[in-house]
């Protein structure tokens, strides 16, 4: 016993290697050094993964901070064999339990056709070249530590995964696409204060449903990061910000960002929305994207105060989006019922494509689109967005047209002027008809929106009503005297 503790003693002060180079008197205690001549000092290797595989014991038994079982053992799959076998046995041998609470194993990196990387074939991809650059700028340009990762988190890890120049270029083009996102956020968020947020009930149909979808999207994430599935969170990130947020909210709010009003109604709303998606994508993209998410959070043009009252600083310092109950509990219905409008400005869109091809119009904005559908239910929600009295949720602002007609039927002489039409199955069940034609009235030159409006205003006679209410709101502010 005596032997063995000393020798534990000097390896723990040392390092396994003093095995090897300390003659048999120093490695015997003390009262045993006279004897020296009995032992001999044995050199063959027990276990080649004996050494790692009690590092749990040297590790985690012994730093602060840290406690056995660790929670996660990540290595390759050769490692089955290795390193997870020999620490399981060590420690099942001398502890009783496994010295790990979860095991991740994961592929090896190959080249862009699949081949093993070999300095001799030439296809070995730098980590630090793709970060800093090579020395020709144009074949080895340099993407930065958070293009690297965002590839790191787009590959599925459990198998063999390539990277290459052509799949750089591409995560390459995400990343500024999310970046693109961010920048849209915050730059109309300028004038953006905590006290401007509108309540959620008081919120337009079209921004509830926006926050739904934000807070699922961060619900999934949050359960991918817990799974170590990376590559999910990569495929919702990039669904979320190219087809939910650019192609479709952020096409339609823009009207309301650029033309309501600085302090409209529905511009508030809008930017209710935009400050919880700035806050919760930032937040859920920083463990992936931490320089970016972290240039993001110094550009905050407002505050974020945690729960306990203090502000955060820095964007790690602000902790995971708390999970909203509310923003979840969107209805089902009405859930179901935007399915069939994100479904049905698709199908309108192609019409319009169309009528645009046949040189009908130029910008969706010269159109009126017409609709029918036999669904009475259907009929009567869609009648009901083209009333609307919060001008966010009505159906033209959604198609990006300047009117929208729900016929009641298809008689001959109400879609006989309609030049250009068509038919779709909505979601495979209910049969809508729609038509375009060019917009009715003349051309606001403020929102490009056709009104029969534009021209009943004597003081701005190229105006349609928003945009005048909007204009004459701003002259009846009080005149600003200019400081010298």
């Amino acid at each position: 016993m005596l032997l063995i503790m000393r020798c534990r003693a000097i390896i723990s002060q040392k390092g396994s290697d003093s095995w090897w180079y300390m003659p048999v008197e120093e490695l015997l205690p003390e009262s045993y050094r006279n004897k020296a001549s009995d032992y001999e000092k044995g050199t063959d290797t027990m276990d080649v993964w004996f050494d790692s595989g009690s590092s749990w014991a040297a590790v985690l038994g012994k730093r602060n901070g840290l406690s056995c079982p660790a929670d996660l053992y990540l290595e390759g799959t050769d490692q089955h064999r290795g390193w997870f076998q020999s620490s399981l046995l060590t420690s099942v041998a001398t502890k009783g339990k496994a010295p790990y609470s979860g095991v991740i194993t994961h592929g090896f990196v190959l080249d862009e056709r699949g081949l093993k990387m070999s300095k001799s074939v030439g296809n070995v991809v730098d980590p630090r070249t793709v970060i800093e650059g090579g020395k020709n700028a144009r074949e080895a340009p340099a993407y930065g530590a958070d293009v690297l990762r965002l590839w790191v988190s787009s590959v599925d890890y459990t198998g063999d995964v390539l990277i290459g120049p052509q799949i750089l270029r591409q995560m390459s083009d995400i990343y500024r696409k999310l970046r693109g996102t961010l920048r849209f956020l915050l730059g109309n968020l300028h004038d953006w204060k905590a006290e401007n947020a509108v309540p959620y009930n008081d919120l337009p149909v079209i921004d509830q449903h926006a926050l739904f979808q934000l807070e699922n999207i961060v619900k999934n994430i949050r359960d991918s990061y817990e799974g170590y599935q990376f590559f999910k969170i990569f495929q919702i990130i990039q669904r979320f910000v190219i087809v939910d947020l650019s192609n479709f909210y952020f096409d339609i709010a823009k009207d309301r960002l650029y033309v309501g009003g600085t302090t409209s109604f529905t511009r508030r709303c809008c930017q209710t929305v935009l400050a919880a998606h700035l806050l919760s994508v930032v937040r859920v993209v920083a463990p992936i994207l931490p320089h970016l998410a972290e240039d993001v959070w110094q550009h905050l043009p407002f505050n974020y105060t945690n729960d306990d009252g203090n502000d955060a600083e820095f964007v790690f310092e602000s902790r995971w989006p708390a999970l909203n109950e509310t923003w979840l509990a969107f209805p089902v219905e009405e859930i179901d019922f935007w399915g069939k409008v994100l479904e049905l400005r698709t199908e309108v869109n192609k019409t319009l494509e169309a009528a645009r091809t046949g040189k009908l119009i130029g910008s969706s904005l010269e159109a009126k689109v017409y609709l029918h559908t036999s669904d009475n239910g259907l009929a009567v929600r869609l009648n009901e967005m083209c009333e609307a009295k919060n001008d966010a949720d009505t159906l033209h602002r959604i198609f990006l047209t300047s009117q929208v007609e729900i016929l009641s039927s298809l008689e001959n002489e109400q879609i006989e002027d309609i030049p250009y039409k068509g038919e779709y199955l909505l979601q495979g069940e209910n049969k809508v008809w729609i038509g375009v034609s060019r917009a009715d009235g003349s051309k606001c030159e403020r929102c490009w929106n056709f009104s029969p409006q534009v021209g009943s205003f004597q003081e701005h006679p190229s105006l349609c009503s928003r945009c005048y209410d909007v204009v004459a709101g701003q002259s009846s502010l009080p005149a600003l005297a200019a400081v010298s």
